[in-house]
């Protein structure tokens, strides 16, 4: 899996034991890949507290990369099934994509004044 992370062109690729991380691009944060039995589950959590309404928006839409909260902030999950490499590429694009709703999000319950 390392090296299909790295051929997608995901760049700080690095094994924590049986856990990968890499980044979407340089300056992102870490997503993880963790074995599972179906395959690997990819998962990037971004630091907003997601409403019901929104998750369930959210997963309506996008069935086969679900978010939920985990550890009070918002995750993006993905099983990607053993040798299906050719997703990896789906995964980065409904990452960045997750990304940029999270960010809209938490623009959303920003208090006035409250900055960036």
């Amino acid at each position: 899996m390392i090296e299909d992370l790295k051929q997608a062109g995901f760049l700080a690729v690095e094994a924590e034991g049986e856990i990968l991380h890499a980044r979407l691009w340089s300056s992102s944060i870490e997503f993880t890949a963790t074995p599972v039995a179906e395959g690997w589950e990819l998962a990037l959590q971004w630091p907003v507290r997601a409403s019901e309404a929104q998750l369930d928006a959210w997963n309506a839409e996008h069935s086969t990369a679900p978010m939920d909260l985990y550890r009070g902030e918002t995750r993006l999950r993905m099983t990607l099934p053993l040798g299906d490499a050719k997703r990896l590429p789906e995964w980065a694009a409904m990452a960045e994509k997750a990304v940029a709703t999270c960010i809209r999000w938490r623009k959303q319950q920003r208090a006035p004044g409250e900055g960036m």
